[in-house]
């Protein structure tokens, strides 16, 4: 009798865990998240840094790339690959693969993870926006509150193309008289040599 009271409140204290882990599943993932969880530092195994002759070892003859070989880009799966020196400077997915591994789906669930972002921009028909993370050199990229790209290397400006908004570390920059970006959201010649940090006092 007392060897089944013991089994009967074994099973209660499994079931009675069971059912706190469904309830509390999303808050345990988002903790455990908060604790480990860091951007990717590499896409499709290419970290910035790598030579140009590595990311071709890896990754196989680029689909295409601009006049200077500055910028490369592979279909599949699709990856643009910028190089400076012949050393990989920044890179950009949209590749849902890539994508899928972030553990949020949408903005509000980044910050709850990542917290403020340090640059923000975003397009003039308010559809795109951009989330820079300096701590990683980082972009999340935005339509319509859906992760579609992913950026990572070195930043300096990291700004939608037909800007509308621009913040650095909590500072509207644009719209505004210092705003570096004209119209047609090209950088303005006064501001050719400078990036963000030209903002940070």
């Amino acid at each position: 009798m007392k060897v089944l009271k013991w089994i009967l409140k074994t099973l209660a204290a499994l079931i009675a865990i069971i059912i706190l882990l469904a309830v509390f599943a999303d808050d345990i993932e988002h903790g455990y998240n908060k604790l480990t969880w860091t951007p990717p530092m590499a896409i499709n195994g290419i970290r910035s840094g790598m030579t140009r002759s590595d990311v071709m070892f890896q990754l196989g003859e680029a689909d295409k790339c601009s006049k200077t070989k500055a910028t490369c880009y592979w279909s599949d799966p699709l990856h643009y690959i910028m190089f400076r020196n012949d050393l990989v400077f920044l890179q950009k997915t949209p590749n849902s693969e890539t994508l899928r591994s972030m553990p949020f789906k949408n903005t509000q669930e980044m910050k709850l993870l990542l917290g403020t972002e340090d640059l923000y921009s975003e397009s003039k028909d308010f559809n795109t926006r951009g989330y820079t993370y300096l701590k990683w050199g980082v972009t999340f990229e935005y339509d319509n509150d859906a992760l579609t790209n992913y950026i990572l290397g070195n930043v300096t400006w990291r700004r939608q193309m037909l800007i509308g908004k621009y913040v650095v570390k909590g500072i509207v920059v644009c719209p505004g008289a210092e705003c570096p970006f004209d119209d047609e959201g090209t950088v303005k010649e006064d501001f050719k040599d400078r990036d963000y940090t030209y903002f940070i006092k």
